[in-house]
Order: C-alpha cells, then sequence, then structure tokens
C-alpha cells in the first residue's frame, strides 16, 4: 500500500497547497486517494479538487482511536495507487506528543516528507531538518523547500542537510497564493483554487523529484488486512443533510457511514430546501455567520423545527446549533431570528475556539448513552450570549462547550452541540 505523509515544524508553511499541488501532479499519472490528519473540514476540500472529485478521509488519533485511523487509511486506500497525507500543524503537534502527525507516522508505518518554508532562512534549513528527524527518530525520507527565491539561496538550503534526501523546491510565486479568513483558508464552497492548485502542480513537476517520491511511497512497510464487516440496511430510510455555503463542515467517512443504514438526501437551507419525511437530519457546521439575512428569511427553518416538534432525530452540530438556535448577533452587530428550537442566543463575533473536546454523557441522546464518555472537537468564533436552556446532555471533561464546562442542548430527538463528531468513534450512536 504506497503512501507518504506530508509534514513540517508548523502551520503556514504551505503543507495544503504542496499537499494538493502533488496530488494533482501525480493524478496525472496514477490514482491518488488522499487524507487529511486531523479534525479539518477545509483543507479535504482542496484535496478533493485537487484528485479530480477523490474525497478525501480524515485520520484522528484522538477521535477516532488507533484502530478506526488504521482501519479507515486500509479501507480508504484499498483500489488507489498511491495514498498522500496532509499532516497537521507540525510534526510532532498534538496533545503533547501523542496524538501528533509524527504518531500519525509511527503507528501507520508512513514515510514523512516535510515541507520547510524557507522564505527568511537558508542553512538554517538543515538544522531544523535535523531537528525534526532526530526528536524523535521520525521516519523522514524527504524534504521539499517551499518559497525559494533564486537558484543560490536553494543551494544554500541544500548544502545545510545531511542524511536526508532534497526532492527539490518551489519557488516563490504569487500564482499559488490562496485567501484566508476568520477559520482558516477559504472553504471551497466559496472559493475555487483551482488556478493555485494547477500552478503549484505543474511547479512541482519542474522542481521536484516526483519519480523519487512515487519511490518512498512504495518503500512504506505493508499494513494488515482489515476484514470489512459493513453491513447495508436495505429499509431505505431517510438522512437529510444541509449543504452549502453555510453548512459544508462533514468528515467524508461520517457520510459514509450514514449510507449504511440511510438513502441520502442533500438540502440547502440557503435555496429554501427541504426533503419530504426524513428519519434523520444531519446539520453540520459551516459560515451560516456570513449567510444570516439569507437564513432568516428561509423556509427551511420553520422546515426543520417542525420535524424537531414531530420528533424527527435531528443532530445540529457547530454551525447547526447556531442555526437552531433562537436568534445571532452578526459581525454588523443586528440580531437575525434562526430557527428557535433551542432557547439560546449566539453571537458569531467572538475569540477562536479550537481544540479536542471529550464528554461525557449525563443523559441519553443519538449519539451515546448515559455514563459513556466520548470524543470530537470544537471549532469556532461564536459564544452564547444568552442561555435559557437548564439542562445539558454532556458535561466537558476536556473542552469549553456551551456554558460553565457543558454541552448538549436536547428537545424531543434534536441534539445541539458546538462539539463536532466522528461517527467511527461512537459505540452507541443512532448511526
Amino acid at each position: 500500500m504506497p503512501r507518504i505523509l506530508i509534514s513540517s515544524d508548523r502551520s503556514g508553511s504551505g503543507k495544503t497547497l504542496i499537499s494538493s499541488g502533488l496530488m494533482r501532479a501525480l493524478s496525472k499519472r496514477i490514482k491518488v486517494r488522499p487524507f487529511k490528519a486531523g479534525p479539518d473540514f477545509i483543507d479535504t476540500g482542496y484535496h478533493k479538487i485537487a484528485t479530480r472529485g477523490i474525497p478525501s478521509i480524515n485520520l484522528d488519533l484522538f477521535i477516532m482511536g488507533k484502530e478506526n485511523v488504521i482501519n479507515s487509511l486500509i479501507k480508504y486506500s484499498k483500489g488507489y495507487d498511491i495514498s498522500i497525507i496532509e499532516g497537521v500543524m507540525g510534526l510532532y503537534d498534538g496533545i503533547g506528543l501523542d496524538y501528533s502527525t509524527y504518531q500519525l507516522s509511527e503507528i501507520t508505518k508512513t514515510p514523512i516528507i516535510l515541507i520547510i518554508n524557507c522564505e527568511n532562512i537558508g542553512s538554517t534549513a538543515g538544522a531544523i531538518i535535523k531537528g525534526l528527524r532526530d526528536y524523535g527518530n521520525a521516519k523522514i525520507a524527504g524534504v521539499i523547500f517551499n518559497k525559494i527565491s533564486s537558484e543560490g539561496h536553494f543551494n544554500y538550503c541544500k548544502s545545510s542537510v545531511k542524511d536526508v534526501k532534497v526532492l527539490g523546491y518551489i519557488p516563490f510565486s504569487k500564482d499559488v497564493i490562496v485567501p484566508s479568513r476568520h477559520l482558516g483558508l477559504y472553504t471551497t464552497e466559496d472559493y475555487n483554487p483551482e488556478k493555485a492548485i494547477d500552478a503549484i502542480s505543474k511547479l512541482l513537476e519542474e522542481y521536484v523529484d516526483i519519480d523519487k517520491i512515487i519511490e518512498i511511497a512504495n518503500s512504506a512497510e505493508d499494513l494488515p488486512e482489515v476484514n470489512d464487516l459493513e453491513t447495508l440496511d436495505t429499509e431505505k430510510k431517510v438522512a437529510a443533510i444541509a449543504y452549502d455555503a453555510a453548512f459544508n463542515f462533514y468528515y467524508q467517512e461520517n457520510i459514509d457511514i450514514l449510507k449504511r443504514k440511510f438513502q441520502i438526501k442533500f438540502f440547502s437551507p440557503l435555496n429554501n430546501e427541504t426533503v419530504e419525511d426524513p428519519d434523520l437530519i444531519y446539520i453540520g457546521g459551516g459560515y451560516p455567520e456570513l449567510y444570516l439575512k439569507e437564513l432568516e428569511s428561509s423556509i427551511t427553518s420553520s422546515w426543520i423545527k417542525k420535524e424537531s416538534y414531530k420528533g424527527t432525530k435531528i443532530l445540529a452540530e457547530c454551525g447547526g446549533l447556531m442555526y437552531t438556535s433562537k436568534y445571532i448577533i452578526g459581525f454588523d452587530s443586528k440580531k437575525y431570528n434562526m430557527s428557535n428550537i433551542f432557547d439560546l442566543g449566539i453571537s458569531a463575533k467572538g475569540k477562536l475556539t479550537i481544540g479536542y473536546t471529550e464528554l461525557l454523557t449525563l443523559e441519553d441522546s443519538i449519539l451515546s448513552k448515559k455514563g459513556e464518555k466520548i470524543r470530537g472537537h470544537e471549532f469556532h468564533v461564536s459564544f452564547p450570549v444568552e442561555v435559557n436552556e437548564e439542562k445539558f446532555i454532556f458535561k466537558n471533561i476536556r473542552g469549553k462547550g456551551i456554558k460553565n464546562g457543558y454541552d448538549g442542548v436536547k428537545v424531543q430527538e434534536t441534539l445541539a452541540t458546538y462539539t463536532h463528531f466522528h461517527f467511527a468513534s461512537l459505540q452507541n450512536s443512532a448511526f
């Protein structure tokens, strides 16, 4: 199972664009399956565009656990010639060293290719690479230099490197810059990175040894076979999933897991869409704060509230929590009415909350049983300004939650949380 893991010393090094460019370059020759380390919803969209429509799969050791990560890597790599995993943050960043890109490499026995941003350094590149390799005896098989200003600059960087193969470099180019906003890179629902991905793929083909990268991938150790015991439910229940520019933070594997039991029907709140008689409604995260006028006037809001009162199972994560609240105060300080399922008021403008969560279940829900511990992550800048719900489903062992270290509000079978979940890690969910 040929595979590589793309990492760096820090965030902002160019991992996402270079990973995407490499996926595009290799896709011209062989079948590529993209993966993303950690709880990321944005970079995976870039991977999908880079590979001309192949979904990227998340591998998160904290949320999913070692066994689920290995199973997902093996299962989704089947039928592909190479798997490319984009790491998260710096190589050793996680909770201590635990759950880091380094640990993912160790557990999956995957060789690492480093991306080093050399914009303001030269020979120091060698020291950074040596430190990254020696600190944990990491499986670093190659390095690509990013933002190189000249051939001389490249030679300074290259001459400082010992015992790691220098695969080439990416010259500085204005064509490979993509915009960011308050939660990171623009999502592919709001920005098409095709031009940047195509440009960097051509630079990779010109300045980087692609054949050597394939050779490194082929050197990866074999992983055990996985028995795929998945069964499909033939009852054809319907799961309605909100998907548009406002709601698009979903793990691909979550959707695949739902497909075992449900017929998937997507709907867009921004386009006033509904689904007839769903058995489950799933409203993920995203950017509802950017589309408050459209969401306030959408007929979808009243439909979701009606389904909630009927007892339809509804899971609303983060942006979904915001949408099922009473109102959201926008960046313009105006109040916009939402679905009003929960007696919550949310402000869109706050400080970034990002990190893993661990929750103790206080009451049975569609996700877990009372007394069970489950994991997820938070990723938002919004915060509650009014909380009149008195009962919470989860107590935060780790993470912030909605109020005072509690997360999860529930009406009938509707559950809304600030935590995002990966369904592969849930043992007693309705999915």
